[in-house]
């Protein structure tokens, strides 16, 4: 008798989970697939570690909202975390395997310009779009299949030029370079030039191999040129040596860097007092939805987020958005969406990809003021 009076409640039971499933018109179709390329071994370890921890938490957000939704159909973001090494033929196989194993739709991460350059023709060969936080290199504007959230070294190279024209009173200029490095030797190249181009003087200009620790030889020839701004267009590892170096032969002058300096590194080191460099974001800025989100991911986190962080949430982010017009995981139309979509509307900003790739946005110049990161200048180019 007990079994006769539960199939009843059975049917009745079955009857409403399937009413239930027909309320809704979105179901679940599958995964919208990411690789993730972020070096997470070596020096440079942290930042790698930025990436991986900001796309997940773009993936979380995506996933506990019920997944991206694609022509009425919810998908559910699963990431691809894969370790460059920092090197470029490390991550040119890591993309290759993404693309062909994988099977991902799209590729995010590679901070460093050698590794996004390495990462973007692999994309650019199986169509597949890449978008990076932060990579300057303006190689990287000949990949049709690649974006980037970040500046171009030409826009840093002219704002850079302006903000030591007009804020610092056009003082004269020593650069030191890496030679090996994209990034690098493309952006002191573009400061020299708008700087000579504005009237300024570069009285000294140095280059170092790879690898190089040792800087004395040509900081002495900086510092004997009478260089009052030393500009360090480097890596954060390699601009701590560099100023030790520099305040102990005895510059007392002025430093300036590019984007790639790490303010979390650098905030607390007093060698950095009076120094400017170009940023994309600080907590704090009065962008909308930018307190919910420094608010949210550090309680999901734990810690306050970096620059970097903000960034490659903006990248994920700007991805989904460029998903939801396509309508589909198919790369290309991901690609075509994200060039034709309407501006972003991201934490670190507004910005539209151009045809390019490059978005169009304001240059921050941030300095460290009593130990913390702060705002010194806004440059409009447009």
């Amino acid at each position: 008798m007990k079994i006769y009076r539960f199939i009843p409640v059975f049917f009745v039971f079955v009857f409403v989970l399937c009413l239930c499933a027909g309320c809704s018109d979105k179901k679940t179709s599958g995964e919208f697939k990411v690789g993730v390329v972020a070096v997470t071994s070596g020096e440079l370890f942290r930042k790698g570690n930025y990436i991986i921890r900001a796309a997940r938490y773009a993936a979380d957000k995506i996933n506990k909202s019920g997944g991206l939704e694609l022509a009425g159909q919810e998908y559910k973001v699963k990431l691809f975390p894969a370790d460059s090494n920092g090197d470029s033929e490390i991550a040119a196989k890591a993309a290759l395997r993404l693309i062909e194993k994988d099977k991902v739709s799209a590729i995010v991460g590679a901070a460093g310009s050698k590794v996004a350059l390495a990462v973007a023709k692999v994309c650019e060969e199986y169509k597949v779009p890449f978008i990076t936080p932060v990579a300057g290199t303006n190689k990287l504007t000949s990949f049709k299949y690649s974006f980037r959230v970040s500046y171009t070294n030409t826009v840093q190279g002219e704002a850079l030029a302006l903000f030591a024209k007009n804020d610092l009173g056009q003082k004269d200029v020593g650069v030191l370079f890496a030679s090996s490095s994209p990034y690098s030797a493309e952006l002191a190249r573009f400061f020299k030039e708008d700087y000579l181009k504005g009237g300024g003087k570069v009285v000294s200009f140095q280059n170092y191999a790879a690898g190089q620790r040792d800087y004395s030889t040509q900081l002495k020839e900086i510092i004997e040129s009478g260089a009052k701004i030393l500009f360090l267009p480097n890596n954060t590892k390699k601009v701590q040596l560099q100023v030790a170096q520099a305040r102990r032969l005895g510059f007392k002058g002025i430093l300036m860097g590019g984007d790639s300096w790490d303010p979390i590194e650098l905030q607390r080191n007093s060698l950095f007092k009076n120094s400017y460099y170009t940023d994309h974001w600080i907590p704090g800025l009065p962008i909308e939805g930018g307190a919910e989100f420094e608010k949210d991911y550090k309680k999901k986190n734990g810690v306050d987020p970096s620059e970097l962080e903000a960034l490659t949430y903006d990248a994920v982010m700007s991805l989904f958005a460029g998903a939801k017009i396509a309508g589909i995981a198919d790369p290309v139309a991901i690609h075509d969406a994200l060039v034709d979509m309407p501006p972003f509307h991201g934490v670190t900003g507004t910005f539209d990809y151009n045809n390019n790739g490059d978005p169009d946005k304001d240059v921050i110049i941030s300095t460290f003021r009593d130990g913390h990161i702060a705002v010194q200048d806004i440059i409009d180019l447009k």
